[in-house]
């Protein structure tokens, strides 16, 4: 069996796991994760950061699970990282107490964040990823409506990674 033990064979899954994915904008998707992964390096994250960033949508839009992702050799603490990126696991796996707790939208966006912001390296990855969401080149395909709501929204999601909890 195949094993993706480097960030060459990291990039070659997520290829493969967003293959015919398309963005808001009918863009290849990999392009997005591709990005998101080159910011981090140019900050000089370690390479298990600059995986966890090419896979950081991985669990979240495919049917690519962590416990997969492990089967399949990605080392560890990248994929503790994409655990804690993917809203839908971080909310099962990370402070269940805590996250009953945030009943609202609002307190599950805040723990989100808190959780991220607690932890360097996603954090890294989380404002790579939001800055290149929030490319006007990338804002410019949809409606101005939608742009507003995003624009609000990753504001608030900045100054949640930002601060000091």
């Amino acid at each position: 069996m195949q094993t993706y033990k480097t960030l060459s064979d990291v990039i070659a899954l997520a290829e493969f796991a967003h293959r015919n994915q398309t963005d808001k904008a009918g863009l290849p998707y990999i392009e997005h994760p591709r990005r998101v992964m080159q910011a981090v390096q140019a900050q000089g994250a370690f390479p298990y950061v600059q995986m966890a960033a090419m896979l950081h949508d991985v669990t979240e839009d495919t049917a690519f699970t962590p416990p997969m992702l492990l089967e399949l050799g990605v080392p560890e603490a990248a994929v503790n990282l994409v655990k804690l990126l993917d809203r839908d696991y971080s909310a099962t796996s990370y402070n269940i107490e805590f996250w009953g707790q945030a009943r609202d939208e609002e307190g599950a966006q805040e723990y989100y964040y808190k959780a991220i912001a607690r932890v360097p390296e996603a954090k890294m990855i989380k404002l790579a990823d939001i800055h290149d969401n929030t490319q006007l080149w990338r804002l410019s395909y949809l409606p101005v409506a939608t742009q507003a709501r995003l624009g609000f929204k990753y504001a608030e999601a900045i100054r949640m990674l930002n601060t000091n909890f």
